[in-house]
């Protein structure tokens, strides 16, 4: 009898539980239930009395695409009544769910934020609208709370930017960074300048597969579109009736060959190329002359008008030096203005911009690099290179929004599996999103003040349609709006159980086609007492379930083999197979000299795990280290005979990472001599053959490219030295 009693108890416990979670998403400042539910017919009649006309059409045509919903406005005994609120924070908003629905608001803003919720809140059955009777108290942490669209390198159409921007809208974004022009694609009508979209908004090829595949093929279909101004026009009043603030980016001095495919006399050579078909940074950027200056200032004229936004977007990034370094008018600029060099030429660039947009009422943001040469005046900072461009620009007292590629950019990957679609590299997890916060722990509390919020980057090399990019956005776009929204942080496990009870089943009505890599199990390899290593699979992190061994594999005695696993991921999810090298140092322990950079610490088994690291690159299959060498030992219990050594490094310029370039071995008594080690065409792997020694200690020191070379990404700066397995053979 007191079995069962404790049973009834705990089972009363948990009930209570999950009735209190709260199913909205941001999580909301308060949520209080109390007994009983609200129930009323397949509609909502409303009292449009106290909000405006235009709110109230965005009450209808949102209810209706979101749930279904009908909403009726009727004065005398509404179900949905409003009250307007003073004296509280910012868009702060409230609903009280008794026998009837009161919603009580600051700001329209926060008004239709109230709206989401309580969609959020509803539940359909037989006909019926369910809502709890509760309490909801809420208000956003940050004001700027985006997500960012390349339509550069892959075109959506008007129909998908409204979709993204419904999406968006249901998770309290407010921004939309619009990403219009780069080298791939101009995709906005300019009538003084009608060559823009007629030629730059068109390229002949596409390069297929990853950039980093060699050789690169391509496809030869003709590609592209561009929005005419009306279909922007139409965007922008589509997204201001979800409370969405369009910010469009026209790129400048860089990433600029699509506009000067149509207008070559911009350039520095005066050479005409076509739009370009490979994604990467290019040389060819608009020249600093007096000209071209002119002519995007005349280009933002007529862009500007089509944007009420408070900020337009500049770009300032990847902008390379090349041209400006040997054209006589660059130079000319840099004298005649007393510029110590190009980087201050691009400070000068961008001022004169900050000086225009200033004096037609605008703001002007731009990324990082625009710290480069003096900030300019006006300016906003969009930090992406991680978190010390939005320092520098907050402790100048410039507002910043933040965005690290750690955190915020979307097309990572955000699945371990080899069954993930192809994207850039990277890795950015679900819950890695979930744990972002805009201001590092190290920024005081004056310069915190001047960051705006974050966002979340969508590039779309590697995103072609718009089921690949929901599936890219989803469910993490949902994190980081929790991120930014929520006072207090939630933990990974409360959120991952409302996204996955009451989101992801919204998600599939909307046939979005999201990720449900955070639902798959998550494959852990330890070392063996008895040599080699073990694999286990453990539940996915918020799901509860006993961890299972999956196999034990013991390092190579002689003849090196590979041993292939499958393992099966739970209904409705594809199996996955490992391939295993069992070679000599197979779980041999690691000594590092050198640490990893705490980004990318996978830990010291990650280089003797037998498991070679994919390409593209996943943070999480590879060490990642930000300087010039590398030394570290690989330890055995006792001495094993050794004939070949191959170390498995990476190169990826685009992400700034190189090859090692050169090696030292050394045994325990004998030693390798220094080798050249061509990590660029010899598929990054250094194999050291014929080395017929017995050894307990292998000492190994790697040497990267010392500076990345002119012409490439981060060009000047200390390349990262990637590596993964060692194979001792």
């Amino acid at each position: 009898m007191l079995k069962f009693r404790f049973l009834f108890v705990f089972g009363l416990f948990s009930w209570f539980a999950i009735a209190q979670e709260c199913p909205i998403l941001p999580t909301p400042a308060v949520y209080q239930t109390t007994n009983g539910q609200f129930v009323s017919s397949g509609n909502l009649v409303i009292d449009p009395s106290q909000i405006t006309p235009n709110l109230l059409e965005s009450f209808k045509s949102y209810a209706l695409w979101s749930k279904g919903i009908e909403v009726s406005p009727f004065v005398q005994n509404p179900m949905v009544q409003f009250k307007k609120l003073t004296n509280v924070k910012q868009d702060s908003y409230s609903i009280n769910i008794a026998e009837r629905i009161t919603i009580s608001y600051s700001s329209e803003a926060s008004c239709f934020y109230a709206w989401v919720s309580l969609l959020q809140l509803s539940q359909q059955k037989e006909g019926q609208l369910i809502f709890p009777k509760c309490f909801v108290k809420d208000y956003p942490k940050f004001q700027w709370r985006g997500l960012h669209l390349d339509v550069s390198r892959h075109f959506f159409t008007v129909d998908e930017v409204k979709r993204f921007l419904d999406l968006m809208a249901y998770y309290k974004f407010n921004t939309f960074h619009w990403h219009l022009t780069d080298d791939q694609g101009w995709r906005i009508e300019i009538k003084k300048y009608p060559l823009l979209t007629e030629v730059g908004a068109w390229r002949d090829s596409t390069v297929e597969n990853h950039y980093s595949t060699l050789p690169r093929t391509y496809d030869k279909t003709r590609y592209g579109g561009f929005y005419t101004q009306e279909q922007i026009k139409e965007v922008v009043a589509y997204a201001a009736a979800r409370f969405i603030e369009v910010v469009p980016e026209i790129e400048m001095p860089g990433h600029a060959r699509a506009a000067l495919a149509a207008y070559p006399q911009y350039a520095c050579t005066g050479e005409a190329h076509g739009v370009e078909g490979l994604w990467g940074i290019f040389d060819d950027i608009f020249c600093a002359k007096e000209e071209s200056i002119l002519f995007l200032q005349e280009i933002l004229s007529e862009i500007l008008p089509l944007f009420p936004s408070s900020y337009v977007h500049v770009g300032g990034d990847e902008a390379p030096k090349t041209r400006w370094e040997s054209c006589p008018k660059c130079q000319a600029v840099i004298k005649a203005n007393g510029l110590h060099d190009e980087h201050e030429l691009q400070s000068y660039f961008i001022g004169r911009m900050d000086a225009f947009l200033t004096q037609n009422g605008k703001k002007l943001i731009g990324w990082d690099e625009i710290l480069e040469g003096g900030l300019s005046p006006n300016a906003t900072v969009m930090s992406w290179r991680g978190y010390e461009g939005g320092k520098a620009a907050a402790a100048q007292g410039h507002y910043v929004v933040m965005c690290p590629g750690s955190h915020c950019y979307f097309d990572h990957y955000q699945g371990r599996g080899a069954e993930e679609p192809l994207a850039i590299g990277g890795f950015t997890s679900l819950e890695k999103v979930l744990s972002f916060n805009p201001i590092p722990p190290d920024m005081n509390t004056a310069e915190a003040a001047y960051v705006l919020g974050a966002q979340g980057n969508l590039w779309t090399e590697y995103i072609p349609n718009m089921s690949q990019l929901e599936y890219m956005t989803y469910p993490r776009a949902i994190a980081l709006s929790t991120a930014l929204w929520s006072e207090t942080p939630t933990t990974y496990e409360k959120f991952f159980s409302v996204l996955t009870n009451n989101h992801f089943p919204f998600l599939e009505t909307q046939k979005v086609n999201f990720s449900k890599s955070c639902l798959k199990p998550n494959l852990q390899t330890s070392r063996s007492e008895n040599g080699g290593i073990v694999i286990q699979k453990t539940a996915a992190k918020g799901i509860i379930a006993n961890s299972v061994a999956i196999a034990g594999i013991k390092a190579a005695k002689r003849k090196t083999k590979t041993v292939q696993i499958k393992v099966d991921q739970g209904p409705n999810l594809p199996s996955k197979e490992m391939n295993i090298i069992a070679h000599k140092a197979l779980g041999a322990k690691v000594h590092f000299i050198t640490k990893p950079s705490p980004k990318y610490d996978n830990g010291d088994l990650t280089i003797v795990d037998g498991q070679l690291g994919a390409r593209p690159w996943k943070g999480n299959e590879w060490l990642g280290f930000d300087s010039d060498s590398v030394a570290f030992d690989i330890v055995f219990d006792k001495p094993i005979k050794v004939k070949e050594l191959r170390i498995h490094t990476l190169h990826d310029p685009n992400s700034w990472i190189w090859a090692a370039q050169t090696y030292n071995i050394s045994f325990s008594k004998t030693g390798v001599g220094n080798g050249i080690a061509d990590g660029y065409s010899s598929e990054e792997t250094i194999v050291i053959e014929n080395i017929k020694d017995k050894t307990k200690t292998i000492h190994v020191v790697l040497y990267g490219a010392g500076y990345i070379p002119s012409g490439h990404p981060g060009a000047g700066n200390v390349p990262w030295l990637f590596i993964d397995e060692i194979e001792v053979r």
